[in-house]
Order: structure tokens, then sequence, then C-alpha cells
């Protein structure tokens, strides 16, 4: 069946109008498929991007541990042990034996700054933000070989130190008991 010349090009999406040049273009459809999905990706995407607690609770968790990294280095170089006690309010205190060998009494602050002026790393973990706390309380020790104990220097099992928000846990530290490893 022959359509006239004028049907054929109606029905064409990429109709020729005069000439080699062609209209192309979206059509309204697609334009709202478009529209719609950009809507749903806004609505759930930009309220995750506003709420900064989100990046606290990461940033505390690294802080957190990179500051045990840094105990445990600071046992292994010293050849000290380096006690850590966390309290439930939020705390974290280090401190190292004044003497080498393990279960020496912890006193001293734990740090170095560049000019040989002691400083805590617990400057480190900065102030934490509102709400934040760690759980479970209590001391543990790594040793000049970078191992996890108790106080009394006996080998304890893995460590794990939760970091919460109003109660709920927004992220986890673990210590390996062997080799002190904080991941």
């Amino acid at each position: 069946m022959q359509y006239p010349a004028g049907v054929c090009a109606s029905l064409n999406p990429r109709r020729r109008l005069s000439g080699s040049s062609f209209i192309s273009g979206f059509s309204l459809i697609e334009l709202i498929v478009v529209m719609t999905l950009m809507g749903i990706i806004a609505a759930v995407g930009v309220p995750r991007l506003m709420d900064r607690n989100v990046f606290n609770d990461v940033s505390t968790t690294d802080q957190l541990r990179g500051s045990l990294r840094y105990a445990q280095r600071i046992a292994i170089t010293r050849n000290r042990d380096v006690c850590v006690t966390v309290t439930g309010a939020g705390d974290i205190n280090f401190t190292a034996a004044q003497q080498s060998g393990i279960g020496k009494p912890c006193s001293t602050t734990v740090g170095q700054l560049s000019d040989g002026s002691p400083a805590d790393i617990t400057q480190a973990l900065g102030n934490l933000p509102t709400g934040i706390t760690f759980m479970p309380t209590g001391t543990f020790r790594f040793t000049p070989s970078g191992a996890l104990t108790n106080n009394a220097g006996t080998a304890i099992a893995t460590r794990t130190i939760q970091v919460r928000r109003s109660g709920v846990n927004v992220g986890t530290v673990s210590i390996q008991r062997d080799n002190g490893y904080v991941s």
C-alpha cells in the first residue's frame, strides 16, 4: 500500500524537513521518565548527604582505629606496655609504663611532639560528636611485642570496641589478640 508523501514523513520520528537536515529530540514521555527518576534520586540521596551524623560516625571510628594503631606502635618502639582505658562516657585514655617489660604499671601520658614535649594521643580523637560512647568499658594493654593482654599481663581474646550514638552501634573496631592488629 502506498502512502502519500506527507503521511510517511509524519510517522518517522526523525522526519526529514527539507534537504538533508533531520529533526530529532526527546519525546514528552522520555522527559517525564527522566524527571521522575531525578526526583526519586533527590528524595533518597539528599537527606543522606545532609545528615552529618553518618560522616561523624565514620570519622570517629576511623580516628579511634588510628589512635589504637598508634598506641600499639608506641608499645613496640618504646619496648613498654601501653594501657588503653575505655570509659562509658566516650573517653579513651592512653598511658604507658615507665619501665620496659610486661605487666609494669602504666602511669605516663603517651605521645611526643616533634619538639620533644609530651602530647596525649587522646587529642587525636578530638572533640567527639554529641552522643558518642564506646562499649564495652575496661582496660587492656599492648605489650612490647604488640600483642593484647589484660592488666595482669595475661593474653586476652580479640577485643572489639563498639562506637555508639545514643545507644545504637554505628561502628566497630577490632583488635587481634596475638599481634594487636587493629581493624
